[in-house]
Parts: structure tokens; C-alpha cells; sequence
């Protein structure tokens, strides 16, 4: 072997020397490290044995807290469940009739105004059940009371969206009269309503009793704002009741209307009242 060479094993060999030496020190200090480690676990585990029992105390305090406090909350219900004159499942049951009716009422306002007069019967149901409903002892519970709420405002928007007037044309067929057009069920389901058919085809027609086949008669439905349709069994008085909330204001729809009501005591179904404001 060559002086070179010799020289070149030398260094490996002190380099080998070198790694080997820092490997044995790395390992003893991790070993050092680690029984450092395990001193400082096994001081954590004599201190958590005896917090131990304080812990189990606690935690039994805590379910004991637990089962007062459902105690407390069935007790509340029991009470709740007396004053509403109910049970759980009344309520539920309630509430579920509350969550379906603001359903129908969402489903309605997606129709266009046509589609809506046309199922302006059944808003005038969804109101009245409303009325039912907030009626009930269950409409004060807290939950009742913030859907009845959201169900108000779609009445309110159901309401304006709804057109107040809406001309329909219906083309007469051999044998029919007004009588008989206006108690038809897609017209007004009503004979006597059929005064408003003549009204609105004064220009047409000259004799109600006289109309002919093949006549384009305008139907109206609805009235415009700030007016009323006077409906059979109606009254000034009754009238005003349903647009005042207030019987003795009927002279209000008198003066108005003077021209068209001879006696405060004498209107007619199917006119149609101007309504002053209150």
C-alpha cells in the first residue's frame, strides 16, 4: 500500500471513529431525556390518583345537579302542559298545523296574481284558521307565538299581492240569462249576484232580461281599493262593522253612496260601495 493510500484509510477510518462517538453521546442523552421524562409522568400520575376521589365527588355532584335540574324542567312542562291545556303531543301536534299553514301560504305566494284571485277562497280559509289558531291557549307558548308571527306577515304579503279587481269575459250560450250565469260555480255561485254582470255590461246589454248567444259579457271579480262588494244578507251597518270594526259608522258608507241608495235601510247585493277612510 502507498503512502497515499495509507494516508486516505487513515482518514476514513478517523472519521468512522468520529460518527460512531456522537452516535453513543446522541444516544445516552436521549436515554438521559427520557428518564427525565418518565420521572416527570410518574410525579403527574401520584398527583391525578389522589385527585382522584375530589374528582369522583365532583363528578357525582354534577349528575346530581343533572337530575335536579330535569326534574326542575318536567316539573316546568307539567306546569305548562295545565295552563295550555294540553300535553306534548297536543303541542307538537299544534305546532305542525302551525308549520302547514305557513307552508300553504309560502306555496301561494309563488303563484302569479291570476293563479292567486283564482285561489282567493282558499286565503280567505288560511286566514280564518289563523284566527282559530291564535285563538287556541297553545298560541302563547314561545315557539307558537314566532311562527304565528312569520304567518301574519305571508297574510300580509298574500294581501297585497292579491289583485283587487279582475275582468273575466264569458261568452253567453244558447238559453242562459244573468240569473243563471251568475249562480254558475267559476262565476259567483250566487244568482242574486247577477245585477253586478248587468252593471258592467250597461253598454251591452239594455234589458237584463234580454242577453243573446254569442255576447262577450265582462265578468268582474273583486272589487278596487277602498271599496266593497255588498254581499246578500248585508247591511250599512254590518258593513261597517267588517270595514270599521265600528256598527254606528254605516252613515259614513250612506254619505258616500248617496247616489246610488235611496234608504239607508235598502242596498242590494252585488253593488259595489266606495268605502271613505276612516
Amino acid at each position: 500500500m502507498t503512502g497515499f493510500k495509507r494516508f486516505g484509510f487513515f482518514l476514513l477510518c478517523t472519521a468512522f471513529a468520529l460518527l460512531f462517538s456522537s452516535a453513543v453521546q446522541a444516544q445516552e442523552m436521549t436515554y438521559e431525556e427520557y428518564k427525565a421524562d418518565l420521572a416527570k409522568y410518574e410525579a403527574r400520575t401520584i398527583e391525578a390518583k389522589k385527585a382522584q376521589p375530589e374528582c369522583t365527588k365532583a363528578t357525582e355532584d354534577l349528575a346530581k345537579q343533572i337530575s335536579d335540574l330535569d326534574g326542575q324542567i318536567a316539573s316546568l312542562k307539567g306546569e305548562i302542559y295545565e295552563l295550555v291545556g294540553s300535553d306534548e303531543g297536543g303541542i307538537n301536534s299544534y305546532i305542525g298545523e302551525l308549520d302547514k299553514t305557513q307552508g300553504q301560504m309560502m306555496g301561494l305566494l309563488n303563484l302569479s296574481e291570476e293563479g292567486l284571485f283564482d285561489r282567493r277562497d282558499e286565503i280567505d280559509a288560511l286566514e280564518a284558521l289563523l284566527k282559530e289558531l291564535k285563538g287556541d291557549k297553545r298560541a302563547a307558548l314561545p315557539d307558537a307565538q314566532s311562527k304565528i308571527k312569520s304567518i301574519e306577515q305571508l297574510l300580509d304579503r298574500l294581501k297585497s299581492k292579491m289583485p283587487r279587481k279582475q275582468i273575466r269575459q264569458y261568452t253567453v250560450a244558447k238559453g242562459d240569462c244573468l240569473w243563471n250565469i251568475a249562480k254558475k260555480p267559476d262565476i259567483y255561485s250566487d244568482a242574486y249576484m247577477w245585477p253586478r254582470i248587468y252593471v258592467e255590461n250597461r253598454s251591452l246589454i239594455k234589458d237584463p232580461d234580454l242577453i243573446y248567444p254569442q255576447w262577450v259579457l265582462n265578468v268582474p271579480f273583486g272589487v278596487d281599493l277602498n271599496q266593497h262588494l255588498v254581499l246578500r244578507g248585508q247591511y250599512l251597518s254590518s258593513i261597517a262593522g267588517v270595514v270599521y270594526k265600528d256598527v254606528t259608522k254605516w252613515h259614513k258608507l250612506y254619505q258616500a253612496n248617496k247616489a246610488q241608495i235611496l234608504e239607508p235601510n235598502l242596498i242590494f247585493p252585488a253593488q259595489v260601495l266606495d268605502v271613505p277612510a276612516n
